[in-house]
């Protein structure tokens, strides 16, 4: 946490009061990103990719689909340092979102949406990651 205090300029107590929401508003979070016996908690993101934001007001909601549509290529992906990652795959000129997280009762693991060509597809892609949609 030193290191991402200096880079973000936060005093100590700034530094307390963000664990602190963080822990209220997204305990999940807080488990992944805060380690008491870790002096740097940021740590465990390994920051190679980007992090999808936080829903923004009523974001849309995709239809998700657990079937899976074979395999594709990996065009775009998130951070996995977080309980959901997303995945833009490639089916041969045909795009689709493949989201990843653990497991829910109400949300299977795996699941896709989609079935867009390029340009549509990283419209959905961009709001995705700015939590435009879900």
């Amino acid at each position: 946490m030193t290191t991402v205090r200096r880079d973000l300029g936060l005093t100590r107590g700034e530094e307390q009061r963000a664990a602190q929401r963080l822990r209220r508003e997204y305990p999940w979070l807080a488990i992944l990103v805060l380690d008491p016996e870790d002096d740097d908690d940021w740590r465990l993101c390994p920051r190679v990719s980007p992090h999808p934001s936080i829903p923004v007001g009523q974001p849309v909601e995709l239809l998700w689909c657990a079937d899976s549509p074979g395999d594709g290529r990996v065009i775009e992906y998130t951070c996995t340092c977080g309980m959901t990652n997303y995945e833009l795959l490639s089916y041969g000129g045909i795009y689709r979102i493949r989201r990843v997280t653990v497991p829910r009762d109400d949300v299977p693991p795996v699941s896709y949406t989609g079935g867009w060509r390029r340009p549509e597809a990283y419209e959905w892609w961009r709001r995705v990651l700015s939590g435009q949609a879900r």
